[in-house]
């Protein structure tokens, strides 16, 4: 199945100016197994393919608990234009985490090329009082999901 996605993402990559070199091919190859195979280890350890860059996330989904919003995210990383963040990264609802700054953020959030969306889940920022005001001080336009699950009707 990792072999599919990556040979999909590939083709996808290479049709938008992706390295087209048997070398640069392989390397741009490996930097994307490991991309595929790192998705719970931290970021730091990754090989940096070629044109990308760490951003913060253009948008975050939040929420409660066994809402759904770990399928959300699986759903989404399908897409190839969507990298989503290996773990929750509690930056903007953790004191401990939110005084290490902005550059540390970003260097938990995933490589990606200039057209692709990168997306981190933190359903803890849902509950978190200071959470709204730190999003917004980031980026006053991030897109916050919230997936709604539906409660069934008790007969």
């Amino acid at each position: 199945m990792a072999f599919l996605l990556v040979s999909a993402y590939l083709f996808l990559t290479h049709t938008h100016g992706a390295p087209a070199e048997n070398g640069a091919l392989m390397e741009t190859l490996k930097s994307q197994v490991i991309l595929f195979s790192n998705k719970s280890e931290h970021y730091s350890s990754q090989v940096r393919p070629p044109g990308t860059s760490r951003r913060i996330p253009h948008t975050i989904i939040i929420g409660v608990r066994k809402g759904g919003t770990r399928a959300l995210l699986e759903m989404l990383d399908v897409h190839p234009n969507i990298v989503v963040a290996a773990t929750e990264v509690h930056f903007f609802d953790w004191d401990e985490n939110y005084v290490k700054g902005i550059d540390w953020y970003r260097s938990l959030m995933p490589f990606s090329y200039e057209n692709q969306i990168t997306i981190e889940k933190t359903p803890g920022y849902f509950t978190s009082p200071q959470a709204p005001e730190r999003i917004h001080d980031m980026n006053s336009s991030i897109k916050l999901v919230i997936p709604a699950r539906p409660i069934p009707l008790v007969q």
